[in-house]
């Protein structure tokens, strides 16, 4: 369905559709701050016992360089393809529309409640934040941290006991 809104969709109905069902993704994301509207699209197919989830989307982000703390803008590009296990809930568990635990219960897959939904957006932003870097670096120029000295200073009269070791 060209242009529609990623809303959750019921697995129940995702499982009549012989070819699943196709988003095209041109919209914000709810919880990643992008630059852009997130673009791309997804696709989940219903197989039985499993949810088929392929999908490709791309936005650029603004980051904080953690070594001069200057603003910079970095693509996300995800292309992913993922089995859901779809199966009754994991006992003990508060979240019965998502919960970790798989068919053999080695907690390797993630399963969907067969009475759940399918949330796509949710789905997007996983596959996007999980390609944030853990450290923020803008790149080969940065021109690394601000001094704190002042001219005619020689800086912090504490580490000069560490100067002389670096020579």
């Amino acid at each position: 369905m060209v242009g529609e809104q990623l809303r959750p969709v019921p697995l129940q109905e995702l499982r009549y559709l012989e070819d699943g069902r196709h988003w095209h993704i041109d919209q914000p994301i709810a919880g990643l701050a992008s630059l852009t509207p997130v673009r791309g699209q997804l696709h989940a197919t219903h197989r039985g016992n499993v949810l088929e989830v392929k999908g490709e989307a791309e936005t650029i982000v603004t980051l904080c360089c953690d070594r001069c703390l200057q603003h910079f803008n970095h693509p996300l590009r995800a292309s992913n393809q993922e089995l859901l296990w779809i199966g009754e809930p994991v006992p003990n568990s508060s979240d019965s529309i998502a919960t970790v635990g798989a068919p053999d219960d080695s907690g390797l897959m993630e399963q969907l409640d067969p009475r759940g939904n399918f949330d796509p957006e949710h789905w997007v932003f996983e596959q996007l934040n999980l390609l944030l870097p853990i450290v923020n670096h803008c790149g080969k120029d940065c021109p690394g941290p601000v001094t704190w000295s002042s001219e005619g200073s020689s800086g912090d009269p504490r580490w000069r006991g560490l100067q002389g070791l670096g020579s």
